[in-house]
């Protein structure tokens, strides 16, 4: 027993190594870092095992979490009685409510066999009025058969009728695939980069004027694994007895893990750095497609405040879909706002939750 205490041990420091080392230098340390929540578990029943026995050895695993605990509250908090938002002064215009939302194309092919996943995006968006929403996998037509003109649909159901929208794919010249952030303050400088020519992962930013300030709202879509149909249903039926060519599948999984670490480390390199010389605080949000115990994250969040951090609450997942859940949207801001009223909202609506939380200065 330890023997295999050491070997957790192990790996939960690879895992902590992984936050801090790019997978373009060593991708399988990623792997690790994916892991983390399962590592944390075993060293935990090292924990209760040592401690049932009275055995000294309890510290070996207990040490090693305590110098990593940053990381628990990374994908776990405790502010249950806390995370109440702020009243908005009529004086003033913060704070601000600010969401971000990936909403899979409002369901453009029919994904959750459910016709009326649209209108329940409008509706839900609709309630919860936000100020400030980025939207990934944004999908809007101009085609008269298709009832998606969501650019003209969307300012009239929500207050935030200035809006930032760019397309890294558009065909038949009627079909846009992107992302898109809207505003109800008027956004007076808007940029995209492209990090790949076409089709491929984006993020924009919109310079926003809120009374006598200016902020800088970043939305990004990070590359994502891209499983196809057969991960998917070998996801789902491990366990389960039904006969599989694991080998074959595992290493096709790995082979995605891989080419998704190695493009999102570069994508998050070129964001950061364009984050680091912004002149105006900023507002991060968007789809990391990755854990807080990944590298991107402990990239991006550099010198910025996590919400979720600052006021959530539970473990905060927000991805839906058949992987196993992970928390992979954020809101990240400047350290001198504070955030208030961190939610996730469990909607199925997309295979992403959407995040929403409340901002003002400090």
């Amino acid at each position: 027993m330890f023997l295999l205490n050491i070997v957790a041990v192990l790996f939960l420091l690879l895992s902590y190594a992984a936050s801090f080392i790019s997978p373009q230098k060593i991708w399988w340390l990623a792997l690790f870092g994916l892991g983390y929540g399962i590592t944390l578990s075993i060293n935990l029943f090292f924990i209760i095992f040592w401690l049932l026995l009275k055995d000294k050895r309890i510290w070996f695993s207990l040490v090693v979490i305590l110098i990593g605990f940053s990381k628990v509250l990374n994908i776990f908090e405790f502010h249950f009685l806390t995370g109440e938002p702020e009243k908005k002064n009529e004086a003033s215009l913060y704070p601000l409510k600010v969401m971000s939302f990936n909403v899979r194309l409002f369901d453009l092919y029919n994904w959750m066999h459910n016709l009326e996943t649209r209108k329940k995006i409008f509706d839900f968006l609709s309630k919860e009025s936000p100020d400030i929403v980025c939207f990934q996998e944004y999908y809007s037509s101009d085609s008269l058969e298709l009832n998606f003109k969501n650019n003209d649909t969307l300012k009239k159901i929500i207050p935030a009728r200035f809006s930032h929208i760019e397309y890294s794919l558009t065909l038949r010249g009627t079909d846009h695939w992107g992302i898109a952030t809207f505003s109800k303050f008027p956004i007076i400088q808007k940029h995209a980069v492209h990090f790949q020519k076409q089709g491929g992962n984006i993020f924009i930013y919109s310079d926003v004027v809120v009374g006598n300030d200016t902020l800088r709202v970043y939305n990004t879509h990070l590359e994502s694994i891209r499983f196809n149909m057969k991960d998917y249903k070998f996801i789902e039926n491990l366990g389960s007895g039904i006969e599989q060519d694991e080998v074959d599948r595992s290493m096709s999984i790995i082979r995605r893990l891989k080419r998704a670490f190695i493009l999102r480390a570069t994508q998050v390199e070129v964001l950061h750095e364009h984050i680091l010389s912004s002149i105006y605080p900023v507002i991060v949000c968007g789809d990391f497609n990755d854990t807080p115990s990944s590298y991107t994250y402990s990239t991006l969040s550099k010198g910025l405040k996590d919400s979720f951090r600052e006021s959530g609450a539970g473990s905060g997942k927000t991805y839906a879909g058949a992987f196993p859940s992970f928390r992979i949207d954020y809101i990240l801001h400047d350290e001198q706002f504070r955030s208030t009223g961190y939610q996730t909202y469990h909607d199925k609506l997309s295979d992403h939750y959407p995040v929403g939380c409340w901002i003002s200065k400090k």
